[in-house]
């Protein structure tokens, strides 16, 4: 829980049940994400669960049955055919679910959001790894980027870039492209564009969905990086048809005790594979489709996915 002296900015939200303004306060890293659409956290994560995170991963590397496979597929958007196959990965694999739950637990003495666990990826990337400019699925409206150690030609971190200077959420890829990654170096900061070195310790907290980011090429010998995803349980997502399940008979909402679909990403539980995933999970997942295939479709998703454009900080 956020302290309540910490909660220093004031801000009015319009209340469609009393329709009033209503106020509220929250801390300044958590407004940070919610109107820049990202937040660094610097040294968030300790040195030695750093290290036992990577033991783990490293020890599974050696392993043949691991579970780790060699990425053979364009896994964003128009990426360079020679990038392909230049990275490692695993979905929810048992170093990063520890990382996972750790971080989701630290997240709360830090961001004013309730947040449930979705899934956590597992990517060590090699020379000549690049990451096409993106934007994420619903299962990481909010999302945290971390890299565990890195060797590069330059002794820099890898550096990811983001485009926060409105919400792209309705925009088709290869626009998301040509107003991003396609752009120089020049074109780039001219238009808003952010780019950021994180070394181990820190994190990247962004809204998935919302925002372009991308990877150039990558010039090193290794760079081992771990995403871990979560959604908001006050999001307004609960307005599209199929968000919710119910989970237990007794209490709650409709006499339900009921929980997102989007909690562990569709599974029962955050220790399910990514095969295990529920029928009313793509259920969901098809509605969100059918939206993003409208105009009117997007503009009801961009008042729905992070959607903090109706808060507004009071100024003292």
């Amino acid at each position: 829980m956020i302290p309540f002296e910490d909660k220093t900015v004031e801000y009015r939200v319009f209340d469609e049940g009393s329709g009033k303004k209503v106020k509220g306060m929250t801390n300044e890293k958590t407004w940070k994400f919610m109107k820049n659409r990202y937040v660094v956290l610097k040294n968030l994560i300790p040195k030695d669960i750093i290290n036992m995170t990577l033991d783990n991963w490293k020890s599974h590397e050696e392993s043949p049955d691991s579970g780790i496979y060699r990425e053979e597929r364009d896994i964003t958007y128009k990426n360079p055919t020679s990038s392909i196959g230049k990275s490692t990965a695993q979905y929810s694999a048992p170093w990063a679910i520890a990382l996972h739950n750790w971080l989701h637990e630290e997240l709360k003495r830090h961001i004013d959001l309730d947040l449930g666990i979705t899934y956590a990826y597992s990517r060590k990337y090699e020379r000549g790894a690049y990451l096409g400019s993106h934007l994420d699925r619903p299962s990481c409206e909010v999302s945290a980027t971390l890299c565990l150690d890195y060797v590069s030609d330059d002794g820099s971190p890898w550096p990811i870039w983001l485009r926060n200077d409105k919400n792209y959420i309705t925009a088709e890829a290869e626009t998301v492209r040509v107003e991003s990654q396609a752009l120089n170096q020049r074109e780039r900061k001219k238009n808003g564009c952010k780019q950021l070195l994180l070394e181990p310790g820190d994190i990247l907290l962004y809204q998935g969905p919302n925002i372009p980011h991308w990877r150039d090429y990558f010039l090193g010998e290794y760079s081992y990086h771990i995403f871990v995803h979560f959604y908001n349980k006050s999001s307004e997502m609960r307005k599209i048809p199929g968000f919710y399940q119910n989970s237990k008979p007794g209490g709650g909402i409709a006499g339900n005790i009921v929980r997102g679909f989007l909690e562990y990403d569709g599974r029962l539980s955050k220790y399910q594979s990514d095969d295990e995933r529920t029928e009313g999970y793509q259920h969901f997942s098809e509605e969100y489709a059918k939206l993003q295939n409208t105009r009117e479709g997007r503009e009801f998703l961009a008042e729905c996915v992070n959607y903090y454009d109706n808060l507004e900080k009071v100024e003292k």
